[in-house]
């Protein structure tokens, strides 16, 4: 894998009849996808690959990104829904050698720690941590590089209010 997208569902209904699996986007939340599939693709993302979370608003938040990216394997899978971050670790691990760029769209608030964790584990800046650590807002995506080891680089921190 040479690139690895964890992205964050846009932001969300306060409630569904259907419960907390079934609440959409709302139309701010959706104009942000939008925008952040555009902006993900402009900076080289382009990911084969994508792991859905099964719940109703991840999957809004990656039909209006994927867009920007074309053709791309899609797993909507229901155990991304309530997973911790190292469930949402082993599911990347599993994919890894699958595809050459992928894209996790998950949820908060495992994927904000992933997406920390993973920095840590680099040796980040402490201003790429502090910046990370002051939250992970709906429809936000982290991006990584990976090296010809496979270790993975930060590349960048973006979030909806970035792009207006």
């Amino acid at each position: 894998m040479r690139q690895l997208i964890l992205m964050r569902h846009a932001e969300a209904q306060p409630s569904s009849e259907a419960g907390d699996i079934g609440r959409g986007l709302t139309p701010r939340g959706q104009a942000d996808a939008e925008a952040m599939g555009r902006a993900l693709a402009d900076r080289g993302g382009r990911p084969d690959h994508a792991l859905v979370s099964s719940a109703r608003r991840a999957q809004e938040t990656w039909d209006a990104v994927r867009g920007a990216f074309g053709d791309v394997v899609t797993e909507i899978e229901r155990g991304l829904y309530e997973a911790d971050s190292a469930a949402l670790r082993h599911r990347i691990e599993d994919a890894e050698d699958d595809c050459g760029s992928l894209i996790l769209v998950a949820h908060n608030p495992a994927i904000h720690r992933l997406a920390v964790d993973l920095l840590i584990e680099q040796a980040a800046s402490p201003s790429t941590l502090e910046r990370l650590s002051g939250g992970f807002p709906p429809g936000s995506a982290v991006v990584f590089t990976a090296d010809s080891s496979g270790r993975l680089a930060y590349d960048g921190f973006l979030r909806p209010s970035d792009l207006t």
